[in-house]
């Protein structure tokens, strides 16, 4: 029982010490200490701070290195927006390194089949007949297809 009373003790005392302590002078230069100054007070000093926040003569003040909440909430809007973005941009890089990939490998094997020879036939356009590669044209196509692996593999 007497430790149970002591610790109660002892979380009283802890309380009262981590109130805010000011020292307020009045207008003829008496001193008091006390929790909050009365209306009246020429200066006051904080002896110590507490974990309460600040007394009622500095509500309304902001200190000099605290940023108040309007401001606090414009950066955090500011760094989510500029996060935002960030991903967007991101993502479209992605998209386009994947399609590049795509199309670099699409070029390099139209120029594997052409090397090697192999039957590639397209549509004419005027008549819609398959009309099949032969092997004077080769060499132009095989270097239009070297060109789309130039320009499709060689990005960075």
């Amino acid at each position: 029982m007497k430790r149970f009373l002591t610790g109660c003790g002892l979380l009283l005392v802890t309380g009262i010490a981590a109130g805010q302590v000011v020292e307020c002078f009045d207008a003829k230069g008496n001193k008091s200490i006390a929790q909050f100054c009365p209306p009246g007070t020429v200066r006051e000093n904080k002896v110590m701070k507490g974990g309460a926040g600040p007394g009622p003569a500095t509500a309304g003040k902001s200190a000099t290195g605290e940023k108040s909440l309007a401001e606090r909430d414009a950066d955090f809007k500011k760094r989510t927006l500029d996060r935002q973005e960030a991903e967007k941009k991101g993502a479209k890089e992605e998209a386009e390194a994947k399609e590049t990939e795509r199309n670099c490998l699409d070029a390099r094997a139209q120029l594997r089949g052409l090397q090697d020879g192999q039957r590639i036939s397209r549509t004419d356009p005027k008549t819609g007949e398959r009309v099949v590669l032969e092997d004077k044209d080769r060499p132009g196509e095989i270097a239009g297809a070297q060109k789309s692996v130039d320009q499709w593999c060689n990005k960075k």
